[in-house]
């Protein structure tokens, strides 16, 4: 019985540090509109573990859309950041991209608390975002 719980929290622990490293790897840019893109990705990632449909290559405003359909969340704040620094001129779109980051960790941190505990529990499992079904 010990075995299975120590091997079920290696299987939990190898899976959140995949995630981590997936994550992290695709912030190790300076260039703007790629940290804008990892954003998009990463919130992408956090809606597809919670089951929510998202579709691949959406843009800021589909995910914006999604989320405050779908969660009541308002989400324009991270939408303008994330926009401003994909799309925006060179000379701003640094500030934009650090922003966006901001951004997503206060977006992230409001979805997280509209919803349940088990299913955030299962989100933090999730090989969906991995490309699992």
């Amino acid at each position: 019985m010990a075995f299975l719980l120590l091997l079920a929290a290696g299987a939990v622990a190898a899976i959140s540090l995949l995630k981590l490293a997936r994550r992290r790897a695709r912030y190790l840019t300076r260039d703007p509109r790629r940290i804008a893109a990892a954003c998009g990705r990463e919130l992408s990632d956090f809606l597809l573990d919670q089951r929510f449909p998202v579709r691949g290559g959406g843009t800021f405003g589909e995910l914006r859309d999604e989320i405050e359909d779908r969660l009541a969340v308002e989400a324009g704040a991270f939408t303008r950041a994330a926009d401003a620094a994909r799309f925006g001129p060179p000379g701003t779109a640094r500030e934009a991209a650090l922003e966006a980051k901001r951004e997503l960790r206060e977006l992230k941190r409001r979805l997280r608390r509209e919803l349940f505990v088990l299913d955030r529990a299962r989100g933090f499992v999730s090989l969906r975002s991995l490309g699992f079904s």
